[in-house]
């Protein structure tokens, strides 16, 4: 030991060879349970999207802006631009008429279409055109060239939802431009006819490794009021995953998204999980409390739960209809997805405030 040693001591040359103590700094990093650095936050359909239409006559899709779309900035996550620490969501706008150029990235992302009349509105994915009627959900996996059509007249919105804080974290970023070239044209139906409960013999295997599909919003509509008279999950009503049809695992690797029917009046049971979720009313109105603090919510809604906080839903007089995305693959990847029930109170929250947008 060197002469007049000390703690202190061996502390600073410790930073100065850029080491850390262990015993000093193992609370910071080790801690008993999950350390959410944001708080849950609710953005009105009402105050976006007229904002939205201003970007409309500003901004077009032309190659450098790419897309015309704003994200749900969560106010906790200044430097990410996203609504929790591993989901973006944004609404996206392209008008009648406009075509929104190819490019791809590492970024797998989701289409939730919020608003439209239906017609000739596609995402085109690899070369294959997915029909965007309202409230049908279309996917981007990762690295698969997109780009966007609306040969109607009328405009329309969707709900965007990507993985890139997730990426950003992980450093694996990258994006690259393309064209409407890119991909040989495949017809309209090719992953429908390849991917469902009778697929063509001898045809070869689908040749994308995640699925390039369209989920209609008609047939999980009539699966959620098929189970309405079921006993459903005492925390979310009856709910139901979009699932890959090739090994009936999540919606995407990192993401997978639910639809959930409340019925009227249901008010469900508080829990909390290690996964974060993002929320879009599609129908309907009720509140969801979240750590204490009810969060009112109409159609057209965007709101998200952070890890680890407790949240429970209390439908309105008339039946509701969400759409959720959450990272929970990513971390079932890990072994790190945790639940827990509310077990005080009869399994419901407190109230002890109202969300104000502050």
């Amino acid at each position: 030991m060197l002469k007049n040693d000390s703690l202190d001591l061996l502390h600073e040359d410790m930073r100065a060879a850029n080491m850390a103590p262990t015993w000093k700094y193992i609370s910071d990093f080790v801690t008993k349970e999950p350390r959410t650095s944001y708080r849950p936050w609710l953005w009105r359909w009402n105050d976006v999207i007229p904002l939205l239409m201003r970007a409309g006559d500003l901004i077009t899709p032309e190659r450098g802006a790419e897309r015309r779309s704003m994200e749900h900035h969560n106010p906790d996550l200044p430097g990410s631009y996203s609504a929790s620490h591993t989901i973006a969501t944004a609404f996206q706008l392209v008008r009648a008429g406009e075509r929104a150029p190819a490019h791809r990235h590492m970024a797998g992302a989701i289409r939730f279409a919020a608003k439209s009349q239906g017609g000739a509105v596609y995402t085109r994915v690899e070369g294959e055109p997915l029909r965007m009627e309202e409230n049908d959900l279309v996917l981007t996996p990762s690295w698969t060239w997109h780009e966007h059509e609306n040969e109607t007249e009328h405009d329309i919105v969707w709900l965007d939802a990507l993985d890139f804080p997730l990426v950003n974290l992980m450093q694996a970023s990258l994006f690259e431009p393309g064209d409407a070239g890119n991909c040989p044209p495949r017809p309209g139906d090719f992953s429908e006819r390849r991917l469902g409960l009778f697929r063509p013999s001898g045809w070869g295997d689908y040749p994308d490794t995640h699925p390039v599909l369209r989920y209609p919003w008609a047939d999980m509509r009539a699966a959620l009021l098929a189970e309405r008279d079921s006993e459903g999950s005492p925390y979310d009503g009856i709910i139901l995953e979009y699932i890959n049809p090739t090994n009936s695992g999540p919606t995407l690797p990192t993401m997978t998204c639910h639809a959930q029917l409340l019925r009227a009046g249901e008010d469900t049971l508080a829990h909390r999980m290690t996964t974060s979720t993002v929320v879009y009313v599609i129908s309907g109105v009720g509140t969801t409390v979240i750590n204490g603090i009810q969060f009112d919510w109409s159609p057209g809604d965007v709101f998200v739960i952070p890890t680890w906080a407790w949240h429970e839903h209390r439908c309105g007089a008339e039946d509701a209809f969400l759409f959720s995305i959450t990272d929970r693959p990513a971390l079932a990847a890990l072994g790190m997805v945790r639940e827990q029930p509310f077990e005080a109170n009869g399994g419901r929250q407190t109230v002890t405030g109202t969300f104000d947008g502050t």
